[in-house]
């Protein structure tokens, strides 16, 4: 390794190292990695410095620095697409049981009215119902009353056809005592006559 090669390596890295440190500090705490750029850049200026000075040992540094930048780019990019989709999918979740609680409720409101609907139709048909038995119970009570009027007349008419005929009855004694009595008359009245006669 030359001295060409050897104090531009050591100051680019040290002046990269010293750039960075401030953001490396403030990244570790907030909680959060070395940055993906501030990787990026440092790999370029150690690319560009290895160019100049012909550095290979640094030009490989540089290389698996970029490689190592790539790969970390992907994988947050493939962080964010996961991120993203688990927010998604959360999304979905959450709308899917909102959507479910809003059937379930529709549903309990159609049933709830349902119900109230049977109740009503209950109620009314029960009402129905009470208004034919009490139709029925006035038309038996109507058939009951005009059947025992009918009743009432045929004993009224069949008392005075029976009193017409006992009134026939005694009329025609009364008749027969009459011509009886008037043929007792007329026989005393011949015999008194006769008996005139005679004497």
């Amino acid at each position: 390794m030359s001295l060409f090669t050897f104090v531009p390596r050591v100051l680019v890295t040290t002046s990269v190292k010293l750039a960075r440190l401030p953001l490396d500090t403030t990244l570790k705490l907030v909680g959060r990695d070395r940055s993906v750029t501030a990787d990026a850049v440092e790999a370029s200026v150690e690319n560009a410095t290895a160019e100049i000075t012909g550095d290979q040992e640094l030009k490989a540094t540089a290389r698996r620095r970029a490689a190592a930048v790539d790969e970390r780019r992907k994988a947050d990019a493939l962080h964010d697409a996961a991120g993203q989709a688990t927010a998604s999918a959360e999304k979905d979740a959450a709308e899917r049981k909102a959507a479910a609680e809003r059937r379930e409720e529709q549903a309990e409101k159609r049933a709830a009215e349902r119900r109230k609907q049977a109740a009503a139709r209950r109620k009314k048909e029960k009402a129905a119902a009470a208004r034919g038995e009490q139709a029925k119970r006035k038309a038996a009570e109507k058939t009951a009353a005009a059947e025992q009027k009918q009743t009432d007349e045929k004993a009224k008419r069949e008392r005075l056809a029976q009193l017409d005929r006992e009134a026939d009855a005694r009329g025609e004694q009364a008749a027969a005592l009459t011509a009886a009595d008037e043929a007792q008359r007329l026989k005393d009245a011949a015999a008194a006559k006769k008996a005139a006669r005679k004497g």
